[in-house]
């Protein structure tokens, strides 16, 4: 393999990063553009998004929710993939908390993510409309 066919290789494979990147930023601008106001009453803004996030998705991977609790986090200070993981468990545990009285459990996907069912979304449903009564 000659230099520039190695260069041009490794700049196709940039390229096509980028554009993965750009299609996950897309997602996660949708994602977040989409929460229910509703929720605002009952939950940060954070959670919302974490919420919504964990809806939109069969399993919501820690990476895309570290994305989230990034995104409308209040503790900048610490850096690190540790620290993004440990942030958005810790995140998810107080959302969890908020719901679990009202019958709503958000399930945990060991070592991948957290994952709501059909069940549970329904509840989750009812208890919006609930809310903006």
């Amino acid at each position: 393999m000659t230099e520039a066919s190695r260069i041009q290789k490794l700049l196709n494979d940039q390229n096509a990063e980028i554009e993965r990147l750009k299609e996950e930023i897309r997602q996660l601008r949708e994602d977040l553009s989409e929460v229910d106001v509703g929720l605002y009453h009952f939950l940060s803004r954070q959670q919302a998004a974490l919420l919504s996030g964990i809806c939109k998705r069969d399993i919501a991977t820690l990476a895309y929710l570290d994305n989230i609790t990034e995104e409308h986090g209040k503790y900048d200070r610490y850096s690190g993939e540790m620290h993004q993981t440990l942030r958005t468990k810790v995140a998810v545990w107080k959302l969890r908390n908020k719901l679990r009285p009202h019958g709503i459990e958000i399930q945990v996907v060991r070592g991948v993510g957290y994952s709501i069912d059909d069940e549970n979304k329904k509840k989750l449903t009812e208890l919006m409309r609930g809310m903006k009564k």
